[in-house]
C-alpha cells in the first residue's frame, strides 16, 4: 500500500496504490469520513478501485498467497515470510513437494515488497511455490530490522545470511513443502551477496542458485566514498 497521486488537497476522499502477490496494482478512492468499515453490511463501500492492470488471460481465483514467520536460529527473532501459489497444488496433497523458489534481498534498510510481479506467473503455472523471505538488512520491520545491534548492518550482517538459510530449512523441514532437490534460491545485487554467502553456508540445502549482477566485492565496494549507496551505509 503507498499513497497514489492526490493532488486535491481539499477533498474527504484519498487515492492509495495498492497490491498484493495475487493482485495487480491498482488505484483505491478511499472515503476518510469512513476510512474503516466496522460491520460487513459496510464492507467495501469505503472503497472504489478507480483503476487496476491489465493482466491478460490472469484469473486471481486460482491463486492465493499467505503471510507468516519463521523463528531465526537465535531463538527470538521472527522472520516474515510471504509465499504464493496455485490454490490447486496444495489442495488435498498436504503431503507432496513442490519445486520451490526462495528469493530475498535484505540491505540498505530497503524493503522486499510482496507485490504483484506477472513475470512469477510462468513459474506458478508450472506448480513452483514462490517464496519472499524478508530477511534482516531490509526495512519491512522498521529501521531497527537494518540497524545494529539485532539487524544486520555492520558487525550483524550474518544475521541476513542466517535468517535466509533459517528459512529455507524451515521450508523443508517444518513445513516440509519441498526438498532440497526441488529448493532454488535467486537475489539481484545485494541479494546476489545474500545468495551467495547462503549457498556457502549450507551448500546442501540448494538445488539451482541465481545471482544476478551480484555485488559480492564487499571489501574493495565499502572502502570506495564515491559510491552512493557505500554512504549510506556508513552513515
Amino acid at each position: 500500500v503507498d499513497l497514489g497521486p492526490n493532488h486535491v488537497y481539499d477533498t474527504t476522499t484519498l487515492i492509495l496504490s495498492y497490491s498484493s502477490l495475487v493482485t495487480p496494482l491498482s488505484s483505491l478512492l478511499v472515503d476518510m469520513n469512513h476510512p474503516v468499515t466496522t460491520s460487513k453490511e459496510g464492507e467495501g463501500k469505503n472503497k472504489f478501485v478507480m483503476k487496476q492492470k491489465v493482466v491478460p488471460n490472469y484469473n486471481p481465483d486460482l491463486y492465493t498467497c499467505e503471510r507468516t514467520t519463521v523463528q531465526s536460529r537465535d531463538g527470538q527473532t521472527l522472520i516474515p515470510v510471504s509465499l504464493v501459489y496455485k490454490k490447486d497444488i496444495m489442495e488435498n496433497n498436504d503431503t507432496k513437494h513442490h519445486p520451490t523458489h526462495v528469493t530475498g534481498y535484505g540491505s540498505y534498510g530497503m524493503s522486499e515488497e510482496a507485490s504483484f510481479d506477472y513475470t512469477r506467473l510462468p513459474l506458478l503455472n508450472r506448480g513452483v511455490i514462490y517464496v519472499i523471505a524478508h530477511v534482516r538488512g531490509g526495512g519491512e520491520m522498521g529501521r531497527q530490522w537494518y540497524e545494529e545491534p539485532n539487524g544486520a548492518k555492520y558487525k550483524c550482517k550474518m544475521n541476513t545470511f542466517n535468517d535466509f538459510v533459517d528459512v529455507a530449512r524451515w521450508l523443508i523441514s517444518s513445513r516440509n513443502i519441498t526438498t532440497s532437490e526441488l529448493l532454488s534460491c535467486e537475489g539481484r545485487s545485494a541479494g546476489g551477496l545474500l545468495i551467495g554467502a547462503s549457498v556457502n553456508q549450507d551448500p546442501s540445502l540448494w538445488k539451482v542458485a541465481i545471482l544476478g549482477v551480484p555485488f559480492v566485492d564487499v571489501l574493495c565496494t565499502m572502502v570506495d566514498s564515491t559510491i552512493p549507496l557505500t554512504v549510506g551505509e556508513w552513515e
